[in-house]
């Protein structure tokens, strides 16, 4: 009697080490409910099962918009051109059309320039959304290019720069969606 359960603990066993290798295709989600069965019937409780890094999806994304602010509401520490900035707690204002770029900080302090590089390393923002702008996604599943699209950016932690024609967020996403499209 004792042989069935093992063998069909082993068997159990091989599929979710095949799930796992196998990653996001579908199966897990159909072999997850014979998994919980089978458990169930041999008197255990079912582990919850991860496939892959579904949380996360690796991006580069570069954004043209008119003008743009980032309230980031915590400290960041962010290279502006040359320069290097400790715990700017603030404002950080680009205008494409003046080709102004304005720190203002909530102590007061604030800088204005001409757009140059900017960094801002380890940023992570909960939620974006943008209207009417264009914008160039790359992941690796997919290359989207819109002149006036709309973008819902959920769980970015990544690069965000800013160069003479665009910004640019390098990093992962929880989720980004569009009109009819959705990454992550």
């Amino acid at each position: 009697m004792l042989e069935w359960k093992i063998l069909a603990a082993a068997f159990s066993a091989l599929i979710v080490i095949s799930m796992l290798l196998v990653g996001n295709t579908g199966i897990g989600g159909t072999f997850g409910g014979i998994v919980g069965k089978i458990t169930d019937w041999l008197g255990g409780t079912p582990a919850p099962i991860s496939i892959g890094n579904s949380a996360q999806k690796e991006i580069s994304l570069s954004l043209y918009p008119k003008n743009f602010t980032l309230s980031p509401g915590s400290k960041l520490n962010l290279t502006l051109g040359e320069s290097y900035l400790e715990d700017f707690n603030g404002d950080i204002l680009i205008d494409y059309t003046t080709g102004k770029l304005s720190l203002k900080d909530k102590s007061g302090f604030s800088i204005s320039s001409p757009i140059q590089s900017l960094k801002i390393p380890n940023l992570k923002i909960p939620r974006l959304s943008l209207k009417e702008m264009k914008f160039i996604l790359l992941s690796s599943q997919s290359n989207i290019t819109s002149e006036s699209g709309l973008l819902d950016i959920q769980g970015f932690s990544g690069l965000f720069s800013i160069s003479n024609s665009s910004i640019t967020l390098e990093g992962n996403v929880t989720k980004i969606t569009g009109d009819g499209w959705s990454v992550g």
